[in-house]
């Protein structure tokens, strides 16, 4: 492990990409199903309405797909931190099943955030040229859709990997959007150079029916696992250790530090009676409930140990 942490972040990047390139095809696969369905949907519900392609209406597929994407992210997560013999379908269903309400939800706040930003910067595009005011505002509206950009990464990374209230989920991933601009920035870079290869098979389409034609397969068999890898891959290091150091600090009783996390040695079994022991991994991911958080590994050992005493004292 210390010589891998030592190696180049895109050496590691490739061999975990290109190791488990089948898994990523894979996953986008089943991705590319429920795609399908949804952008054939509204593309001749768009051109009914408006009687031409709307790429703005196309957004609004994030909101049924959102759930769906729930599979991607954990399915990449995993891939991306290293996780042995991932298993593609079970993870990926296990985690749409599990997360599709919350999804569903950010889906909306997501669609918003891109039609918003979609609309500014297309507004201050067109105004360019009658004052030059209008650079300074497109500049501080390209940042501002970097940081939305950048919270969008941490949701649905957030939501899968711990149980959290909605409220410190777009909190934090607020808060890790400018401060882990390190690691945000990396993220972006490998997404520019994704994009580049994409573009640059895009180039070489001759016809509209070949355009359409690269696009389709890229999506199906590409790009939404490729571009969530590529951000799992540069962020998740950093927002595991974040969150791991808020346990550590709420711990320690420091005021504000919410939600309250404690060491399993001071904890009851009984401040978990109603959690289900078969949702927990034996991992270091956090758990939150009722306002406390504790490793999954920790709370399946508390729980196992408590059934193991019941079953010895009905004996």
């Amino acid at each position: 492990m210390t010589k891998e942490k030592t190696r180049p972040g895109f050496r590691l990047f490739a061999e975990r990409y290109f190791g488990n390139f089948h898994r990523v095809v894979l996953t986008n696969l089943l991705f590319a199903v429920p795609s399908a369905v949804v952008f054939t949907l509204l593309y001749f519900v768009g051109d009914a309405l408006f009687g031409d392609f709307s790429a703005a209406f196309l957004m609004l597929a994030i909101i049924p797909l959102y759930p769906f994407y729930a599979g991607v992210v954990m399915v990449m997560r995993d891939i991306a931190r290293g996780d042995a013999d991932v298993k593609v379908a079970a993870t990926f269903f296990k985690a749409v099943r599990e997360n599709f309400a919350r999804f569903l939800l950010h889906g909306f706040a997501v669609c918003a955030a891109a039609l918003i930003s979609y609309a500014s910067l297309s507004l201050y595009i067109s105004l360019l040229s009658a004052s030059a005011v209008f650079y300074i505002v497109l500049f501080f509206c390209v940042v501002i859709t970097l940081l939305v950009l950048y919270t969008s990464f941490y949701i649905p990374l957030l939501t899968v990997t711990y149980d959290l209230k909605l409220r410190y989920i777009y909190k934090n991933s607020l808060l890790m959007s400018f401060g882990e601009i390190v690691n945000n920035l990396r993220a972006t870079l490998a997404l520019a150079l994704v994009m580049l290869i994409f573009l640059s098979v895009v180039i070489f389409s001759r016809s509209v029916i070949m355009l359409v034609s690269v696009l389709a397969a890229m999506w199906a068999l590409f790009l939404p696992a490729t571009f969530t890898f590529s951000y799992c891959f540069f962020i998740y290091g950093g927002m595991a250790q974040i969150m791991s150091k808020k346990s550590e600090i709420a711990a320690s009783g420091v005021k504000g530090s919410q939600p309250r996390s404690d060491p399993a040695d001071k904890l009851s079994a009984d401040d978990f009676a109603d959690v289900d022991v078969s949702k927990l991994r034996d991992t270091d991911d956090f758990i939150f409930h009722n306002g406390r958080m504790i490793r999954q590994s920790a709370l399946l050992k508390l729980l196992r140990e408590r059934e193991s005493k019941e079953g010895d004292k009905d004996e």
